[in-house]
């Protein structure tokens, strides 16, 4: 088999997975790659283990789907609203497997490695006058792991996380003259260090 067949191999058995995740938490193996069109031996071959290939698969949505949300900062028109808003689209169609896989570790991973583009979608609201001024890239963090991890349980619709993530949302504006209650530098310290021991956005980078 050439490099060229194998690697459309395992594109195929991803694209099989990601079908099959929108539908069922747990796809065996043998379903797997009936829906890629392969044999079991093939899938084995590219991926040794149900983890490696759960692993490529969500690399694959990260890079295909989260990814072009939020990169693409030198556009004016991004909006970290409505970036959020599609952000929490995008996970939602795989709640059933990710409630399987450990959604907090998928979420504190995605977050982590999307932080710069947020934090410069933050930013941009600021200086618009569309975000309130004293909000920090760790509240932008810990806001959207919070919203993932609320509004995809099983019991969620479409309908629940719009009605939440709009109250959520309106908690941003400018508009809101409460100021927001001050974090200890402990505070900072705890939440700098999320389960999976990578590191959200800094205390110290506090958007101005």
């Amino acid at each position: 088999m050439s490099r060229r067949d194998s690697r459309a191999n395992a594109e195929r058995i991803l694209d099989a997975v990601q079908r099959l995740w929108a539908e069922d938490a747990t796809p065996s193996m043998d379903q797997i790659a009936a829906e890629a069109g392969v044999g079991v031996a093939t899938v084995y071959r590219h991926f040794p283990n149900r983890a490696a290939l759960e692993s490529a698969a969500f690399g694959r949505i990260f890079a295909e789907e989260l990814l072009p949300l939020v990169e693409d900062t030198e556009n004016e028109d991004a909006d970290l609203l409505d970036v959020v808003a599609r952000f929490v689209d995008v996970i939602s169609r795989y709640t059933p497997v990710l409630g399987e896989v450990g959604v907090s570790q998928v979420t504190d991973e995605a977050l982590t490695d999307l932080a710069e583009p947020f934090v410069e979608l933050l930013r941009r609201g600021q200086t618009k006058g569309v975000l309130r001024r004293d909000l920090e890239p760790l509240d932008i963090y810990w806001l959207l792991r919070m919203v993932v991890l609320g509004l995809n349980s099983p019991v969620s619709s479409p309908s629940v996380r719009r009605r939440y993530l709009a109250m959520l949302l309106q908690a941003l504006s400018p508009d809101v003259e409460q100021p927001l209650p001050p974090l200890t530098e402990q505070d900072y310290d705890r939440l700098n260090t999320p389960a999976s021991r990578r590191r959200p956005p800094v205390a110290g980078d506090r958007a101005t």
